[in-house]
């Protein structure tokens, strides 16, 4: 839970504010494949956990920089990354290292596709399984990195 800070307050306030606190934290969510999207965002919000899709470079560092839509959004807990994406997975990946690298990145892709699974694990991504996996312990992974209980 992290603290609002004191800039949020009123800057004409004579009464001191409690500390405020934001109640929730964020998953963002990296994937094309419209069904399999479906699928995470299905199962994070009958786990309790809020979850952003963001497919681009660009997005993913807007969501890291709390920004969402032009909108202060919560903390990022964990970055889930589609390796069907290719090229720009692995970017995301890396960005994801380089700006927050105390965040959890979790790819995912093609048991066959072992050189994708090998990058990604060189680039920095935490865990790294096959689709199967990751979809047999999608409740788990959403609420260990999103602070829901199961």
């Amino acid at each position: 839970m992290a603290t609002i800070p004191s800039s949020f307050v009123h800057p004409h306030s004579t009464v001191p504010a409690p500390p405020l606190t934001w109640g929730f934290t964020l998953i963002i969510a990296c994937c094309t494949d419209l069904i399999f999207a479906t699928k995470i965002r299905g199962t994070a919000e009958q786990v309790g956990v809020p979850f952003r899709s963001a497919n681009t470079v660009a997005a993913v560092t807007d969501r890291l920089d709390r920004i969402d839509d032009g909108r202060l959004n919560e903390p990022i807990t964990g970055v889930l990354v589609d390796l069907d994406l290719g090229d720009v997975a692995i970017s995301i990946i890396e960005t994801c290292k380089a700006k927050s690298p105390a965040v959890p990145v979790i790819a995912f892709g093609s048991h066959v596709a072992v050189d994708v699974l090998n990058a990604a694990r060189s680039r920095g991504a935490d865990k790294v399984m096959p689709r199967s996996q990751f979809a047999a312990q999608l409740p788990q992974l959403l609420a260990m990195h999103g602070g829901a209980e199961l």
